[in-house]
């Protein structure tokens, strides 16, 4: 267990380049001789590119209801009548 606990550290050390050039260039040579390793590093980017993504939906509807809160409330209608005049064609 505490080996697999390491290996995931050093991968994600690797990917997210916590490591020096010299032990990022070992461990890429650890990759092209460990089918296992580079099974685990393909499976580690594929988690952090979904985190990324669920992040990246989160944020968007964040700033999307933001904006339907901007829409509809009576307060902010002059704001968003001064942001219609700075996109508006003279």
């Amino acid at each position: 267990m505490r080996t697999s606990l390491n290996n995931i550290k050093n991968i994600e050390n690797y990917l997210l380049d916590y490591i020096s050039p010299d032990d990022a260039l070992l461990f890429e040579a650890n990759i092209i001789l460990n089918s296992e390793l580079a099974d685990d590093v393909k499976h580690q980017e594929n988690t952090y590119a979904v985190i990324r993504q669920y992040g990246r939906q989160k944020i968007k509807a964040e700033i999307m209801a933001a904006q339907e809160k901007l829409l509809v409330a009576p307060e902010h209608q002059g704001f968003l009548q001064r942001i219609a005049n700075l996109f508006k064609k003279d």
